[in-house]
Order: C-alpha cells, then structure tokens, then sequence
C-alpha cells in the first residue's frame, strides 16, 4: 500500500511539473523585451512600428523623457 501512494506521489508531481512547463512559454510572451536606444521618440516609435508590421513583435512601447531626448524600445516579441 505504502509502494502506490509513493507511485502516486511521484505522478502527481510529474504532472504538475509539466504543466508548469506547458505553461511557461504563455507566460513568457507576455513581457516587454529590451530592444535598444533610439536618438529620438520619433525613431524609436519608426522602429518599434517596423517590429510590429514585419511580425517580429506583437506590441511595443517607447520609454522616454521628452520628444527630443532618447527614447527606449521594448517590445513583446512572438
């Protein structure tokens, strides 16, 4: 008796250790990957637009202070 619940244990485990891998990947596609530094927001909102429309990024976002300093891309990438 003692034999199948450790058999049941060991189960149990390898199914949720699974699962979390299955799920891992989800969970990945959902955060902003660091793309680079651009001169300008402009630049960076051309680049990040150019990301989206040749299907390497399903979103981004330019991080910047003023429309004429550095701008930050991140990207949600496929």
């Amino acid at each position: 008796m003692s034999l199948r619940k450790a058999f049941s244990a060991v189960a149990v485990a390898g199914l949720v250790a699974g699962g979390t891998l299955i799920a891992a990947p989800t969970a990945q596609a959902s955060t902003f990957t660091y793309i680079g530094i651009y001169p300008t927001a402009a630049a960076c909102q051309a680049a990040g637009q150019a990301y989206v429309n040749s299907h390497q990024a399903i979103a981004y976002f330019c991080d910047t202070t003023t429309e004429t300093g550095l701008a930050r891309l991140s990207a949600i990438l496929y």
